[in-house]
């Protein structure tokens, strides 16, 4: 592993530990809802309003491993912009979107010691990245830059290059 790319590694460690919370939400979940075969499940988990409160998570490790995939250099900031989102996501503090995630997530952290495992394994790892600036102006610009880079890595190679007209 570089010593030129610790946020990189910062990251892929940070993915992998909201990959177990995941992982032990679907497990208590699967515990607690009718049983389904594995299809049906996640069909219930993409497509269902009634789990659309996960779609956060998710949602956010395909951004980091997405960004992993085709990023050889980050900025220090992005990645404090990534682990900022992550611990709001987990600890509060986000959107309407995450707030549903969070409380949600809140009563199986209480009730799952597995879910409370592996939420303490993605605090370590958020641990292990930059802190985010103290300056809200710099904070804020590092979050937009991460923004603006997962929208530029959502459309792809289509969406990125000039059409001919």
């Amino acid at each position: 592993m570089s010593a030129t790319r610790p946020g990189l590694e910062g990251l892929r460690a940070l993915s992998a530990a909201l990959q177990l919370v995941l992982g032990a939400l679907l497990e208590a979940e699967r515990r607690l809802a009718p049983p389904a075969s594995p299809l049906e499940r996640l069909q219930q988990i993409t497509t269902d309003p009634a789990w659309a409160w996960l779609q956060p998570l998710p949602g956010l490790i395909a951004d980091v491993d997405h960004a992993l995939a085709h990023v050889r250099d980050l900025p220090e900031s992005e990645a404090a912009a990534i682990g900022g989102h992550a611990r709001e996501l987990l600890s509060g503090g986000g959107g309407p979107a995450e707030q549903q995630f969070l409380e949600h997530y809140r009563g199986l952290l209480q009730s799952d010691p597995a879910v409370a495992m592996a939420h303490a394994g993605a605090l370590r790892a958020l641990g292990a990245l930059p802190a985010e600036a103290t300056n809200q102006a710099e904070r804020l610009h590092a979050r937009h830059q991460w923004n603006e880079r997962r929208r530029f890595l959502r459309l792809g190679p289509r969406g990125r290059g000039s059409s001919s007209s």
